[in-house]
């Protein structure tokens, strides 16, 4: 039996809340949850490298070349939504929405449908092994993530947008 309740996810303004270790708890009882014989699935994100942010669960859902359409089948029959933003991405890369609840709180999880060994998942795995193997650069993340707030940026959508430098500069160095 899982320890989570999937609910509705509910749409949160951009923040700031320290890691904490009950993300992985809760990224690894998703992932049971969502057990599937033809899916792979990997926790990445901040709260999967020890960054404080917005608390968000994001996990990629790994699918079979040609088996796109099964993965996406599989979350809304758990009942996975349709993303939450004004420029949610395309058809060929969707992320679904839900929340859990988890000893009495609620988390916010974003599933990434993508490609197993597609290129955006081998990226996914080396920007996590980096940052988990690097303090340096997981503080340089955080106060960057401090300073798009102190800009004044609450939106998902835009406090992602304003945040992907650092990504995409640690990207191609690696």
């Amino acid at each position: 039996m899982s320890k989570i309740e999937f609910v509705p996810y509910h749409l949160v303004p951009a923040s700031f809340n320290p890691w904490r270790a009950v993300f992985l708890e809760v990224a690894k009882q998703v992932i049971k949850a969502l057990e599937h014989p033809e899916l792979e699935f990997l926790h990445f994100g901040s709260s999967a490298f020890k960054v404080a942010g917005k608390g968000i669960i994001d996990i990629s859902v790994l699918y079979k070349p040609g088996q796109l359409d099964k993965a996406v089948s599989h979350l809304k029959d758990i009942g996975f939504a349709e993303q939450h933003s004004d420029n949610p991405f395309p058809d060929t890369r969707p992320r679904k929405d839900i929340a859990v609840m988890y000893k009495g709180e609620m988390f916010q999880v974003h599933a990434h449908v993508i490609e197993k060994e597609s290129e955006e998942h081998n990226r996914q795995e080396k920007f996590k092994a980096y940052m988990l193997s690097n303090p340096k650069a997981r503080a340089e993340y955080e106060l960057q993530k401090q300073q798009v707030l102190t800009q004044g940026v609450a939106s998902q959508d835009e406090y992602g947008k304003a945040k992907a430098p650092f990504v995409k500069r640690t990207l191609q160095r690696l």
